[in-house]
């Protein structure tokens, strides 16, 4: 039995491919810091690129590297994340799909909320910069994206990705 069965599943909060798209890119972004292998980033960006083309992948690849810098400047304390494949979502990560998903509605107070609450502070002004532009990228790529069949199937099922440890990076 999965270790994580108790968190909530991906499909359950990304509400779309580029949302999930988005939290694997941010995942893959928080290995390489945690583990300081460049080979991290190569995934984030030749997953995006492959679903996106080279401009987009690498823009979006870009403003969500720049949410995740902004995470490890103004968070206090560590972030949990699931590695890129994983089908569940820490309490972290779920803040930040929250986030991503108040900035594509361009709901700037719904933003500065999560990002508050990602952070651990009363305020985040760079990370809440950074989700709104990272967010714009996301709602502009949308309409790009298409993953294979068996990419869209959920992490767990058959042909897809499977659960794993979770990881923690320090700031």
């Amino acid at each position: 039995a999965c270790p994580h069965a108790s968190l909530p599943h991906v499909t359950a909060c990304c509400a779309d491919d580029a949302a999930i798209l988005a939290l694997s890119i941010s995942r893959s972004i928080a290995s390489g810091y945690m583990t300081g292998d460049v080979a991290c980033w190569d995934v984030a960006y030749g997953a995006a690129e492959e679903i996106l083309g080279l401009q987009e992948g690498a823009a979006l690849v870009g403003a969500i590297t720049s949410v995740v810098r902004a995470i490890r400047c103004e968070r206090q304390g560590d972030w949990s994340f699931m590695p890129a494949t994983c089908c569940r979502l820490t309490p972290d990560e779920q803040d930040l799909v929250a986030a991503f998903a108040c900035g594509r509605r361009q709901d700037a107070g719904g933003v500065a909320a999560r990002a508050a609450r990602l952070a651990r502070c009363p305020s985040a002004p760079r990370l809440s910069r950074a989700i709104m532009h990272a967010a714009l990228t996301i709602e502009r790529a949308k309409d790009s994206i298409r993953m294979p069949a068996r990419d869209r199937r959920p992490a767990g099922a058959p042909g897809g990705a499977s659960a794993s440890r979770s990881h923690r990076t320090r700031r």
